[in-house]
């Protein structure tokens, strides 16, 4: 064979190979797209179904049998889940809970593949059924961290008492990042459940976490549910939170005047003007912001006080408070440029240069 022969040869082949290469490329494509077609074909029946009477709702129950379909479903689900009466919600459990879809997803469960756990987690908790609380708690122990963060999403989702014990017992255990799960955890359904944990200690769960044991401390937690309580925003909190500033930690009560803020109400104001007088001062830092936020005219005279704490960070937060309050606060501000402190006077000015940049935006 000449070299131009063998040229010739390795040219043909090397065509021959791209071609072949292209041929894979675009027949990948176009399975890909044929498969997003039919999925967005999919969901948009499942999501007109859901949105439907019971009939339908059974019917698309009743149809799911594809990975692909389960995964649609889900999808779907969440995309009109806030839409949804409660009539509908109720006509999705009883026909989850009545398919031969339910059994398929308890078995996936036990799968030895992470990635069928978690989508049967993800389907079998979309509906919010509570039955499930007790199957889909092992999870947030799974090895896999994508399969513990969607048991914690379903968990959250079932908004049942014993969902806020497991979430509780896995921030404890440290099995997710806290934020994760303190995120799940606050909102109203689980608040009572958090005000009995602080009052009398977390349940144990051992019997369905049969192998995890809590490595956080007391004061860790504490912290964190009332974080929690903070992002529920509901006033049952308010005593309880108040309660957590006679807590040695600061890192508890930093997070309870913070959440006291959020929660809002007349009950919160005279624990946080109290702990304007904290020995740590995040504290009073923090106590300061939250009354601002509430607009606690109350607090005039103590916010006053403090544009000449001994803290930066509380002086400033004092004046953005004093200015939050209003016309009373724009007062304070302005009788403090006259303060032989000369720190509370940078800090009044600087405030009554915003309020003024503020009111001249609104004006115009």
């Amino acid at each position: 064979m000449t070299s131009l022969t063998g040229l010739i040869v390795l040219v043909g082949s090397s065509l021959v190979l791209w071609m072949v290469l292209v041929g894979l490329a675009v027949t990948r494509k176009l399975l890909r797209d044929r498969r997003e077609l039919r999925s967005s074909d999919r969901r948009a029946h499942y999501s007109a179904a859901l949105q439907g009477d019971a009939a339908a709702i059974a019917a698309v129950c009743g149809d799911v049998w594809s990975v692909a379909a389960q995964v649609d479903l889900a999808v779907s689900i969440d995309a009109v889940y806030a839409t949804l009466s409660r009539e509908q919600v109720s006509a999705l459990r009883c026909a989850m809970k009545s398919s031969e879809l339910l059994s398929r997803l308890e078995v996936d469960l036990q799968s030895r593949r992470p990635i069928a756990r978690a989508r049967a987690a993800l389907l079998l908790t979309r509906p919010g059924i509570p039955e499930v609380v007790e199957q889909i708690a092992p999870l947030l122990g799974d090895p896999d961290p994508d399969v513990r963060l969607v048991a914690c999403s379903g968990l959250a989702r079932t908004a049942t008492p014993r969902a806020a014990q497991m979430l509780i017992w896995a921030l404890m255990a440290h099995l997710l990042p806290p934020e994760r799960i303190i995120e799940r955890l606050g909102a109203p359904w689980a608040v009572e459940t958090i005000l009995d944990t602080l009052r009398d200690g977390p349940i144990p769960v051992s019997d369905v976490l049969a192998d995890v044991a809590p490595r956080g401390s007391e004061v860790e937690l504490d912290a964190s549910l009332a974080r929690a309580l903070g992002l529920a925003r509901d006033p049952r909190a308010a005593n309880a939170l108040a309660a957590l500033l006679d807590r040695d930690s600061a890192e508890v009560r930093i997070s309870a005047v913070r959440a006291l803020g959020r929660v809002g109400g007349e009950a919160c104001v005279p624990a946080l003007i109290a702990a304007l007088e904290s020995e740590d001062w995040p504290v009073r830092a923090q106590a300061a912001k939250s009354l601002g936020t509430l607009r606690a005219t109350e607090a005039l005279e103590p916010l006053e006080r403090c544009l000449s704490d001994r803290a930066w960070w509380v002086r400033a937060n004092a004046a953005r408070a004093l200015r939050d309050l209003g016309g009373p606060g724009i007062e304070a501000l302005q009788r403090t440029l006259e303060h032989n402190d000369r720190y509370a006077a940078d800090r009044a000015r600087e405030q009554l240069a915003l309020h003024a940049v503020i009111e001249e935006r609104a004006a115009a």
